[in-house]
């Protein structure tokens, strides 16, 4: 709603002209005084002062000012108006006297008739109450009990449009004539001061944006799980927006959504990682998902099914899309409980939703590449195994049974000279046996498959070149992935210190801790190894961190060798246990 006109009307004119008369020592004092008073704000803001604290002071200067015992500033929002009605929100954002309790900052009333603030807006001048009408108005309960009497308010008018409104009010008959005027001719000139302590306040917001972004953007860098970027996210909108709630949810394929991340105040009936479900049809999740733009609800009572944002004390909410690769992923609510949000909610979450939209997908784009990458892992084993089951039950069947029928014609007593070579050809059919199973066996361990991990680590002690001290604390199956990863890690580096460490023991420590298989081989050979020079460690790394782990080495060169990984593991019932070493 633009600001009208604010030249003065007939009444303004009579209190300007009882209050501006040059040859008036008294005017001349409280044009002093005013100027006085604008100076000290004036270095407030130049000092970098926040915009409560300038707020606050304005109010506190206009109280001396026209000697008000409360005084306070309004910021207005929402404003909307047809016929002279004014429909909106005050939120009061300074403070002084004797309302500083009933109205302190963050106070938020809706506009209604009989205010001084109503008035003030519709004239788009000072505007003021006084005796029954005061009493009687929508303050009238507060009013009667602080013993206040009358009340005037000023609009504050910024880059032509509403901002808000000075309001003083007096125990007082009424105040003097032109009080009016002077609060008038104060409160422009204090939306000055007012204007550029927003836009001091504005290029703190950028910087703590910056900041903000930043933060994330070393998450993402430093390889954070998606949850705990959303997380983040989540937690930097609230911080710059609200003091209720604010929740992260992502729209899925088949049409459903989820809840990703979530915070401020808690619900126990709401879980991170859960279907997001039950919302309003009219609510944000579905408005966003059929329009793809920023909404808003400034009344949950308003809204069939709000309900369950009310028991939570959410009474008002913005909600913002986030686009990633040109899509809709998702979206950013912030819940208050205070009433509606500021006008300028949406374009201001919608800035910073597009900003972080990028640390989303990164996010998002890296999940992306690690569940790719171990359903690769899972293929390649699946193939492994298949291969595995083939050669077992096809050829190596068929020649078990071929070496069986000639063993048993080369024990037959009529087949002379032909016994020596069928038993030959039999030796050899049995080596080749032989060959498959140890081909087989390095393809994919049968008793992997048959037995689990425990089982399959002690074999590969009992043949491995260098005596091995082994210590498994794992009962159970573990996931197929897993068991496969942490096979081959072992079954690598007992090869690598028989080939290349020339090591004289091998220690190897598995154990289940805190829903991770932690992992650690070391021997005590010439160390100095190098995973760049050899495929057998770089695949063993891209092995274990496609499955969401983590894989290191130390190998000082005449200090042995340490091979360190973490598996995480879905711990469930009857599906794994620590136990005692082997």
């Amino acid at each position: 709603m633009n600001a009208p006109d604010t030249g003065a009307d007939g009444g303004r004119a009579a209190d300007a002209a009882a209050a501006h008369n040059p040859s008036d020592e008294t005017w001349l004092r409280r044009l002093a005084d005013e100027q006085a008073a604008l100076r000290r704000v004036a270095t407030l803001v130049a000092g970098g002062a926040r915009p409560a604290e300038v707020f606050a002071a304005v109010a506190d200067e206009l109280g001396h000012l026209i000697r008000a015992e409360a005084t306070f500033v309004s910021r207005v929002d929402q404003l909307s108006g047809e016929r002279g009605e004014i429909n909106g929100y005050a939120t009061v954002v300074g403070s002084y006297g004797r309302v500083s309790d009933q109205a302190a900052v963050g106070f938020r009333r809706k506009l209604q008739p009989g205010m001084a603030m109503t008035a003030a807006l519709r004239t788009g001048g000072p505007a003021r109450i006084s005796g029954d009408m005061l009493a009687s108005g929508p303050f009238g309960e507060v009013v009667r009990r602080l013993g206040l009497r009358a009340a005037m308010a000023a609009p504050i008018v910024v880059e032509g449009r509403f901002w808000g409104l000075t309001v003083a009010a007096t125990g007082r008959e009424d105040f003097p004539a032109g009080a009016e005027a002077r609060m008038a001719d104060f409160t422009e000139l204090a939306a000055i001061a007012i204007a550029n302590a927003q836009a001091e306040e504005q290029l703190r917001e950028l910087a703590d944006t910056q900041s903000a972004l930043r933060r994330l953007a070393t998450l993402v860098a430093r390889g954070e799980s998606p949850e705990a970027v959303f997380t983040a996210v989540t937690r930097e909108a609230l911080r710059h927006f609200g003091s209720g709630n604010a929740r992260m949810i992502r729209y899925e394929s088949d049409g459903t959504a989820t809840l990703v991340a979530r915070e401020g105040t808690p619900d126990p009936d709401e879980r991170v990682g859960a279907p997001w479900e039950g919302y309003p049809p009219a609510g944000l999740t579905a408005t966003i998902r059929r329009t793809g733009q920023a909404t808003r609800v400034d009344d949950y009572h308003d809204i069939r099914g709000g309900e369950r944002f009310l028991r939570d004390g959410i009474v008002a909410a913005v909600g913002t899309p986030i686009q990633v690769d040109g899509r809709l992923w998702g979206m950013i609510a912030i819940g208050s409980g205070d009433g509606p949000l500021p006008d300028d909610a949406e374009q201001r979450m919608t800035e910073f939703t597009d900003l972080v939209a990028t640390a989303v997908a990164n996010a998002q784009n890296r999940a992306e590449l690690i569940a790719s990458r171990a359903r690769i892992v899972a293929a390649s084993d699946e193939a492994r195994r298949r291969i595995e089951r083939d050669l077992h039950d096809g050829a190596q069947q068929r020649l078990v049974a071929l070496a069986l029928r000639l063993r048993s014609a080369a024990e037959s007593p009529e087949r002379g000279e032909i016994r020596t070579e069928i038993a030959d050809v039999g030796a050899g059919v049995m080596s080749v046996i032989d060959e498959l199973q140890e081909i087989s066996r390095g393809i994919h361990p049968a008793i992997l498959s048959k037995a689990g991990l425990r089982s399959a680590l002690r074999a590969l002690g009992r043949r491995s070149a260098v005596p091995v001290d082994m210590d498994v604390r794992v009962n159970g199956r573990l996931p197929g992935p897993v068991e496969v990863g942490a096979y081959y890690v072992v079954s690598e580096m007992l090869t690598n210190a028989a080939k290349h460490a020339r090591a004289s023991v091998v220690r190897v420590d598995v154990e289940i801790s805190g829903g991770t298989l932690r992992l650690c081989v070391r021997d005590d050979g010439v160390g100095g190894a190098d995973p760049l020079r050899g495929s057998g460690l770089i695949g063993l790394k891209d092995r274990i961190e496609a499955l969401g782990g983590t894989f290191s080495m130390h190998s000082p060169a005449g200090r042995g060798t340490i091979v360190s990984c973490g598996l995480p593991v879905l711990v469930g019932a009857g599906q794994l246990d620590a136990g005692p070493g082997d």
